[in-house]
């Protein structure tokens, strides 16, 4: 089994993948979609609270950093990087599974990967996910401040938290016992769905796949 960095071993996980797109038109229609993406509500993908955030960026190939002047401009190699970035909790193969299976997001990867060299759509899933496991840059540093929660578990415990410190405050005067426990079980009632799990999980399964060879058909 691969050795897994310690700050990987967590609810959530990052995932970087870099695709060619031809120069050109395919630049062109790359920066049309994205305009596009850019002015729409995606209603869908904010509704899914296991991702953190997505972003796809073109990157030129032509104005690629140069570390000295002596380094060659890279205007002869006819692409420009393709980069999306992402963090999500759970598993990759679910994260891959909701984009693929979820109708309107899947017709939406397919429009952004329209470009990309060697995509051939979102399904069938298993294609996509070989596609994804080619370009997939691997990641070798990732700062994350609540290893053991979700975005969901962070959000429960905020409210708790305030709520936590209304019942102090609202139980700090004296009072029976049978005033303090109905105050103490209807706090219990408020909050208990906020009362999920946190913590490492006992095996990290999320960056344990590989990349396989892939004979690009475009």
């Amino acid at each position: 089994m691969p050795l897994v960095p310690i700050h990987f071993k967590g609810k959530s996980n990052p995932m970087t993948v870099i695709t060619p797109v031809k120069r050109g038109w395919g630049r062109f229609l790359t920066k049309v979609i994205l305009f596009i993406f850019h002015h729409l509500p995606l209603g869908v993908v904010k509704e899914l609270a296991f991702i953190h955030f997505a972003r796809w960026i073109l990157i030129e190939g032509n104005k690629l950093p140069r570390l000295s002047p002596d380094q060659p401009v890279e205007d002869k190699w006819p692409y420009d990087l393709y980069l999306f970035t992402t963090n999500f909790n759970g598993p990759w193969d679910q994260y891959i599974d909701a984009f693929g299976r979820i109708h309107a997001v899947s017709k939406g990867l397919n429009m952004l990967w329209y470009t990309s060299r060697g995509f051939e759509g979102s399904w069938p899933m298993r294609h996509f996910k070989r596609y994804i496991h080619y370009f997939e840059n691997e990641q070798h540093l990732y700062y994350n401040a609540y290893p053991g929660a979700t975005v969901r578990d962070i959000d429960a415990s905020t409210r708790l938290n305030t709520e936590l410190e209304a019942f102090l405050a609202d139980t700090e005067n004296e009072m029976d016992d049978a005033e303090f426990g109905r105050r103490y079980r209807a706090f219990v009632n408020q909050v208990s769905p906020w009362l999920g799990k946190s913590g490492l999980e006992p095996e990290h399964e999320a960056l344990l796949h590989r990349a396989r060879p892939l004979e690009l058909s475009q």
